[in-house]
């Protein structure tokens, strides 16, 4: 299930669904905590969600703060935590402006 947010975005903006849903290649770091090649930014986003939740990593006392373990601190710009709210902008910052088709 879609955020509300998310669901207004791809409603106004087609476009955006596009490049939400298009598989490209991933950067070595994100392949390594993911276990995939090439992956679309909703793909990886869920995945690193699912990685935070399978792993215990949210904060016991503040559900919005991520503990990262040496596997997502290396997605994450070495930060050793982060706030929920950062999780799609450092997940983006993998992802190329205009990335190349992944060859089939």
């Amino acid at each position: 299930m879609l955020p509300q947010r998310l669901k207004q975005t791809i409603t106004d903006n087609p476009k955006k669904l596009a490049s939400l849903i298009d598989i490209v290649n991933i950067p070595s770091t994100l392949r390594d905590l993911l276990g995939k090649s090439q992956i679309s930014h909703l793909g990886c986003f869920m995945g690193v969600w699912s990685y935070i939740k399978t792993n215990n990593l949210q904060d016991s006392n503040n559900k919005n703060i991520v503990n990262c373990d040496e596997k997502l601190k290396s997605v994450m710009l070495g930060k050793d935590q982060i706030e929920l709210a950062e999780l799609p902008y450092l997940i983006k910052l993998h992802f190329p402006k205009n990335p190349p088709k992944p060859s089939r």
